[in-house]
């Protein structure tokens, strides 16, 4: 029987799962769209049992989504994309300085020395400078989004595009096609723009080579150039971009793996029943909508509450509270 170690990242967008050999290689990976974290999981951990004999020695979970997945598949070790995405660079690229991540909905630069994650900035809260920005304008055109890289690599002409914002961005796209001018050209253009808008967001005075590029983003060969334009210098992209976080994850959970893990078994989202309930704490000015889950009828856990004092409250707690029992799924 094969010790394996599992990595999960749910991101706002997607949901991706190595499996990793006591070796550190790949066993067998998925990458799934997030269709909703419990859909998406079943799914993910269903591709990934095909495998047969494996015994999972641990489990990390990393990404957006990754305290609520917590609770549905139980996890080990529980941290945050940045350092997921560091640790998984670090071991194919010990030499790396800077990492370059374009998510779904945020993006990231990471700063590294000697070897060890010193700085690193995010953007969380705009769409322009992550995915997100082209795949709305890659489907306002009628284009599958991984045609976008190649087409956009065809483009003969620069068109200067506003990146600071994606509304601004689609309705300049929109304005392009009805004056005549090419596909290719508008989507280098999108890149560009997009890369632009990165950059500025995540701005660091240390950007230093050798830059590793990573997240699914990287597959898109134009925006990969539109990098290398803007920085002047080339960038690596790692064969398994896209799993770069799961990877990471997977690897923190075989440092760090315990005498029993807890994973609960690729069957137990499908097996378990869960409901999810969720209320606004008013107990301080913070406000938190705090988000219960109940699997089989019990209380599993809870996330959104920022002091943390929801995260293992129990039933009597919350049925004790001004709010009253009907705002909750029945036991």
């Amino acid at each position: 029987m094969t010790r394996a170690y599992l990595g999960i990242d749910v991101g706002s967008t997607s949901v991706k799962g190595v499996l990793l050999d006591q070796e550190a290689r790949i066993i067998d990976s998925v990458y799934l769209r997030n269709k909703g974290i419990t859909e998406s999981l079943i799914e993910a951990l269903a591709k990934l049992k095909k495998e047969k004999d494996l015994k999972i020695v641990a489990c990390g979970i990393t990404g957006s989504g990754r305290h609520f997945a917590n609770i549905l598949v139980g996890g080990d070790i529980v941290k945050t994309e940045v350092l997921a995405h560091a640790s998984a660079t670090l071991a194919y690229y010990p030499e790396a300085r800077t990492i370059f991540e374009i998510g779904g909905e945020d993006c990231k630069v990471m700063i590294v020395e000697d070897g060890v994650l010193i700085d690193f900035s995010m953007n969380s809260i705009c769409a322009g400078g992550t995915g997100a920005m082209i795949e709305a304008i890659a489907n306002r055109m009628g284009l599958p989004i991984e045609e976008v890289g190649d087409i956009a690599l065809q483009s003969k002409n620069q068109l200067e595009l506003p990146g600071k914002c994606g509304i601004f961005c689609q309705s300049a796209v929109i304005s392009r096609l009805n004056t005549g001018a090419d596909k290719s050209d508008i989507l280098m253009g999108v890149c560009r723009a997009l890369i632009r808008n990165y950059l500025t967001i995540c701005r660091s005075n240390r950007l230093t080579p050798p830059y590793i590029f990573q997240g699914a983003a990287a597959m898109n060969k134009a925006l990969v150039r539109a990098l290398e334009e803007e920085i002047q210098h080339p960038v690596i992209v790692p064969e398994a971009c896209a799993l770069m976080g799961a990877i990471g994850i997977a690897l923190m959970a075989m440092d760090e793996a315990p005498e029993k893990t807890r994973f609960k078994g690729f069957e137990a989202l499908v097996e378990a029943n869960f409901k999810v309930s969720n209320f606004r704490c008013s107990d301080c000015s913070n406000r938190c909508e705090v988000i219960q889950i109940f699997e089989n009828g019990g209380l599993a856990g809870s996330v959104g509450s920022r002091c943390h004092k929801w995260d293992k409250a129990d039933l009597s707690k919350i049925l004790a509270s001004s709010l009253t029992t009907s705002d909750y799924p029945a036991s």
